[in-house]
């Protein structure tokens, strides 16, 4: 039952990380952009974004595996599946929200023309 439970875990939570990151990476281009005003830099940082969003979530989907008690029935297979994608998710959402606030901190400070040290340092990097 354990390894019933492991494979339709690792099923489930590949395939929505991977769709995850599909769905944010194709539309997400629109939203770096504009924020980075420079298609090249934008799609760059979104491959960049693509990589390390599936390996930040690969790994912490591997850390958490493993099945806190003996599983021994059906209705223990999906409380566990369910607990354990939830994780996921969950991780999958506040890596996206962060990714939001970042960017749109960028934006804001791009809008405003503000001059900020390590804003100016990294859009000259990048540009």
């Amino acid at each position: 039952m354990t390894i019933i439970t492991y494979i339709l875990y690792l099923k489930a939570s590949i395939w929505i990380t991977f769709w995850v990151g599909h769905s944010l990476y194709k539309n997400g281009r629109y939203f770096l952009i504009e924020a980075f005003d420079n298609k090249e830099i934008a799609d760059a940082v979104n491959r960049l974004l693509l990589i390390g969003f599936y390996l930040v979530n690969i790994a912490y989907m591997l850390l958490v595996l493993r099945a806190e008690y003996a599983i021994t029935n059906t209705a223990q297979i999906i409380e566990t599946v369910c607990s354990k994608v939830g994780m996921i998710v969950s991780v999958l959402a506040a890596m996206h929200f962060f990714n939001l606030l970042v960017f749109t901190f960028i934006r804001w400070y791009r809008a405003q023309r503000v001059q900020h040290p390590f804003l100016e340092k990294m859009i000259k990097i990048f540009s």
